[in-house]
């Protein structure tokens, strides 16, 4: 029998760093096996029929630049969303992200008695402090941190099952206080493309070191740009990608000047995905000095590609890293020994160092997409035979949760639809009542987000 799987991402394709790209290429590559559907938000609320795989795409009109896209959640969005899904007929419903999309598609799951999977990008306790903060400048943190956790609470607790893609994460996700199923299920990627990447000549005079990703206070690439005032004048830093935060961005430019390096700093903004593969192949080392990092794309990718990585501590790092494929060290580690170890790899002799270079390829074979699809047909298929997580509700019960929600489309629209489902259906999940009440939040949120940022985008392009 072939599963029908949704998969849901609040970005563009080719947006929101590693967690967008894993969401739209799970959906790629889940289709050559399984019926999907891609929700995600796009220029217009449209199906995209199957190809000659069978991946369909339903993308919903949104609004905003770059990585910041927020879908505009009219009535009639709501009812063209809950209505696909109900032709679709799903087994899995499978979200990346906790807001927006995300929520609706759990609300839908929950009514619809379908099993709800969440893939954890983030670590839940510190959420904001992955790219949220820099994106949206949220004031009054004390304010917005409670509200958060109390949301992400009743989020995981929707949720069927959470993905944890590593076992750090995994306990992070139980410390978070979690009680249901969690799978651990690595990020995949395609491998096959940066199999053919060359080693770097280690004897060349200039050594470049690359760092790949989004400019942001947590990727920490101050640091990065001191510990290169403690290389030798042939030591070139490479700095790719744009800024979430341009305050950020302007504050290490103008520290650049002030240290002289202005000629070794290479700022190259966001380059097409396909130019990165030759970027390792140029790059003697790639470095990171990221605070957190639950699964860093660039890292695993960095190591597929044989180029070694040294990087200060954090939850991928720990994972991946160690001096076999390159350096791990402690987060205390000050610029200039994190420099020293620079040197001391790139002073390696051309047999040393593509003897690291072939131990990084090996540390992440297992890494292939492939390898992750199975893992996650597997989860999938317990999740879908397991009927013990059901709880009778009634329509009585359905209608208190819903008499919550502020008067207006959204409410409308739910309450019409549960009137219809708890006649068809004896079980549903359970949906909380703060859920009911996110997903007004959420609705009605979008619709002032949206005007705002279609104003702002308006005013860029004019």
């Amino acid at each position: 029998m072939t599963r029908r799987i949704v998969y849901i991402s609040a970005f563009y394709p080719g947006y929101g760093g590693g967690n967008g790209r894993a969401a739209h290429e799970m959906a790629e590559t889940f289709a050559s096996q399984y019926d999907v559907l891609l929700l995600c938000p796009g220029d217009r609320t449209e199906l995209t029929p199957a190809n000659k795989t069978n991946l369909r795409i339903f993308t919903v009109k949104s609004t905003g630049t770059g990585s910041l896209r927020i879908p505009l959640f009219t009535q009639r969005n709501i009812q063209q969303i809950f209505s696909l899904l109900d032709q679709f007929q799903p087994d899995i419903v499978h979200a990346h992200d906790p807001t927006l999309l995300g929520l609706i598609g759990q609300v839908w799951a929950k009514m619809s008695h379908i099993p709800f999977v969440y893939t954890a990008h983030v670590i839940p306790q510190k959420s904001l402090e992955f790219g949220t903060k820099d994106v949206i400048k949220l004031p009054l943190d004390f304010i917005a941190e409670p509200v958060t956790m109390r949301f992400l609470e009743d989020f995981y607790r929707n949720c069927d099952a959470v993905i944890a893609l590593n076992p750090i994460v995994g306990k992070s996700i139980r410390d978070f206080g979690y009680t249901g199923r969690i799978f651990t299920i690595p990020n995949g990627r395609f491998l096959r493309k940066y199999d053919l990447c060359r080693s770097a000549d280690v004897t060349q005079s200039t050594k470049i070191l690359s760092f790949i990703g989004f400019i942001t206070r947590r990727k920490n690439q101050a640091y990065l740009i001191e510990m290169l005032s403690h290389l030798p004048a042939n030591y070139r830093l490479r700095i790719i990608g744009t800024a979430i935060d341009p305050q950020y961005l302007q504050e290490i430019e103008t520290y650049t000047q002030q240290q002289g390096l202005l000629d070794r700093v290479e700022f190259t903004g966001e380059i097409q995905h396909g130019e990165i593969p030759r970027r390792y192949e140029q790059s003697h080392v790639v470095v990171s000095a990221s605070k957190m990092e639950v699964q860093s794309l660039v890292v695993i990718e960095a190591l597929a590609s044989g180029t070694p990585v040294i990087g200060l501590s954090n939850e991928t790092v720990d994972e991946l890293v160690d001096d076999t494929n390159g350096a791990r060290l402690p987060k205390e580690t000050s610029p200039a020994e994190f420099a020293r170890r620079v040197e001391r790899i790139c002073n390696l002799s051309q047999v040393e160092y593509d003897r690291l270079c072939q131990n990084a390829r090996q540390r992440v074979q297992h890494l292939d997409w492939g390898n992750v699809m199975a893992m996650a047909s597997e989860a999938y298929e317990d999740l879908a035979n397991d009927q013990d997580a059901t709880i009778p509700i009634d329509g009585i019960h359905l209608a208190r949760m819903i008499a919550l929600l502020p008067p207006g489309q959204v409410r409308r629209v739910l309450a019409e639809r549960t009137v219809s489902m708890v006649s068809r259906v004896k079980k549903v999940r359970r949906v909380s009542q703060r859920t009911w009440l996110y997903a007004a939040l959420t609705a009605a949120g979008s619709m002032f987000v949206y005007l705002f940022l279609r104003r702002r985008v308006g005013k860029i392009h004019t």
